[in-house]
């Protein structure tokens, strides 16, 4: 049934020296740090044919990193103003191009194991835009294994090598969040689960499959069965794209003094722009949803930034299943590791920057690790006591509430206003947190929503564009009457096109199909605004009537909150699009150069020709 008994250690045996001691205390260990590391992957053979393409990412040492600037020419005023996109970073660990996966295991995560055998959790996660290494480190190759088989090869390797005495239960899950949908890698035609909230063990997945392994083997074939049955597609950006995020989840269970450790190795998908992968269709529909749940942990972990520094801020967690999920490995019970992997290319500076901004943030946030100690249960009689006092104060609350709801008289007039909240609560601290929690969250859902709505717009924009010049082509080809002859170059090129074309129409209308969603998503979110914006009125109003007409400021304050919050969030919003926008005319004056290069036409000779012509 998946219990194995470990066998005595050997003089010689590398587990035996005390890196795997058992720890002390049934306790708290103590707060720590994340564990957060740089790996930058070098240029790819193709990359390094195009020729366009350099190295910007230079590492110092095992802890600094430099990003270089990727222009190869200045603007005058940047020029004069000696303005430089160059950008240097420290972190725990930095990883260059010739590290191997064993030498970021080494330093990152193998810390975390000896943690797990003594009843601890750990999490392990690669974070960066798509084509950046992140599966690449987390699974690896058969000659260059991630840190997925190596953690596991290690456990088994420390349990084998354990006292006798000990008696261990290992049992592993893997699951996928593709489109915010939790399925089980370990079941064919897996149908979605349900992810709830345990008091205990925090976020759960009822129905996963759980299976009994007793060495590294059994959890490597577990671990190519997943990977077999995850989604990955091929877009423009990375030929072997992740379209969803996978966490494998291994328990341990050591017996004598039972202790609980649990190691989540997380292999997320990776951020994308939709002018950079040319998706259409479901591929464009999964890119939206990766980037809705990869922002949503980057919301989370610059929030716990600035919480760790002393800012009273509000952590969203619940804005996707992924963060959910990885909660406990940003701020609860659990060590972390964070590898975040970036592309050296210039091409993709503006990935790097971001993914090390947030590798960055990272750094300030601090866990709280605890050893997991099976305790006796409570006494049947006591638990009994508190289910028959719960029991009684439910009965008593839907007393009031019935006598709230038909305007019968109550043994306490002022518990229930007619807003459905006790007034005296009103300023109860719990009342509040979910008021502020349910302003922030519509207030998130709108911007995500808008930011979804842009996407879709700026593809059908593109998509139009290249549907007008596919038909230009089409009639041209028709015209000629060369698209006729059978086994000719121009019928073979209209065919091609015309499957171009079908493509291109079927995505604008699936595009078309989304945004009305996401349209139908918006004025929900529209109509959930103005409940709060009701619930907010009516406390005031409630509270105003008790205390001779004083409206009291904070409510005054909390209803303004979401106006200017929305107005504060679109306007940075609107600056990250001006930003793109420019970043991409950037591309095309920079393609532009590099053509009329190719062609023999020099700088000086296209400068003369625009001045002549007025431009």
């Amino acid at each position: 049934m998946g219990f194995f008994r470990s066998r005595k250690p050997k003089a010689d045996d590398r587990w035996a020296s005390g890196a795997f001691a058992e720890t002390s205390g049934d306790g708290g260990i103590g707060e720590t740090s994340l564990t957060v590391a740089v790996r930058s992957r070098p240029l790819l053979p193709d990359e390094r044919r195009r020729g366009d393409r350099r190295d910007i990412v230079r590492v110092l040492d095992d802890k600094h990193i430099v990003v270089l600037d990727p222009d190869d020419e200045k603007n005058y005023l940047d020029e004069r103003t000696h303005r430089t996109k160059e950008r240097r970073y420290t972190f725990d660990k930095a990883f260059g191009s010739s590290a191997s996966n064993r030498d970021v295991y080494q330093k990152t995560a193998r810390a975390l194991i000896s943690g797990v055998l003594n009843g601890q959790n750990g999490t392990v996660f690669a974070y960066g835009a798509t084509g950046s290494g992140k599966t690449y480190t987390m699974i690896g190759t058969r000659n260059d294994p991630g840190m997925m088989p190596l953690s596991l090869m290690d456990i088994f390797d420390a349990i084998r090598s354990m006292s006798g005495e000990y008696t261990f239960e290992v049992t592993c899950s893997y699951l996928e969040v593709y489109n915010e949908l939790i399925y089980d890698l370990l079941v064919n035609n897996s149908p979605s689960l349900d992810l709830r909230e345990d008091p205990e063990r925090g976020a759960t997945v009822p129905g996963l499959r759980r299976i009994s392994v007793t060495n590294a083997d059994n959890v490597l074939d577990v671990l190519r069965e997943g990977n077999a049955r995850r989604k990955t597609e091929p877009t423009e950006a990375n030929a072997v794209s992740s379209r969803s995020h996978a966490v494998m989840e291994i328990n341990v269970r050591r017996f004598s003094r039972v202790l609980t450790g649990r190691l989540s190795l997380v292999d997320l998908a990776g951020s994308e722009r939709a002018s950079e992968t040319k998706n259409e269709g479901s591929k464009l529909r999964d890119g939206a949803n990766i980037n809705r749940s990869l922002l949503a942990l980057a919301n989370c972990i610059n929030a716990l930034g600035k919480k760790q520094q002393g800012a009273g801020v509000y952590v969203p967690f619940r804005n996707s299943k992924l963060t959910r999920l990885l909660k406990d490995g940003l701020v609860g019970n659990s060590r972390t590791a964070m590898v975040a992997n970036v592309s050296c290319g210039n091409d993709q500076y503006n990935h790097t920057i971001n993914t090390l901004k947030y590798a960055d943030r990272a750094k300030e946030i601090k866990t709280n690790v605890r050893t997991n100690v099976v305790h006796v249960a409570t006494h049947p009689g006591e638990a009994q006591r508190v289910i028959e006092q719960l029991q009684d104060e439910v009965a008593g609350l839907k007393r009031e509430l019935k006598a709230a709801r038909s305007g019968a008289p109550i043994s306490n007039p002022s518990a229930i206003d007619d807003a459905g909240v006790r007034t005296e609560d009103v300023f109860d601290d719990r009342w509040l947190e979910k008021l502020s929690v349910d302003v922030h969250e519509n207030t998130e859902e709108r911007i995500n929503l808008q930011r979804a709505l842009f996407e879709l717009e700026d593809v059908a924009i593109q998509s139009r564009c290249e549907l007008a010049s596919v038909e230009d082509r089409l009639v041209e080809l028709e015209m000629t009457g060369a698209a006729q002859i059978p086994g000719s170059r121009d019928k073979s090129e209209a065919e091609s096109l015309r499957d171009r074309r079908r493509r291109l129409a079927d995505g604008l209308r699936e595009g078309e199909n989304a945004a009305r969603r996401d349209r139908a998503a918006m004025d929900a979110n529209e109509g959930k605004r103005r409940e709060i914006q009701s619930r907010i009125d009516r406390a005031a109003e409630a509270r105003e009537s008790r205390n001779g007409g004083k409206l009291p400021a904070f409510l005054r304050i909390l209803s303004q909150y979401r106006t200017r919050g929305v107005s504060s969030m679109e306007a940075h919003f609107q600056l990250a699009v001006r930003d793109g926008v420019l970043a991409d005319q950037r591309d095309v004056i920079g393609c532009m150069w590099r053509m009329l290069a190719a062609a023999g036409v020099s700088r000086e000779r296209a400068v003369e020709a625009a001045k002549r012509e007025g431009v």
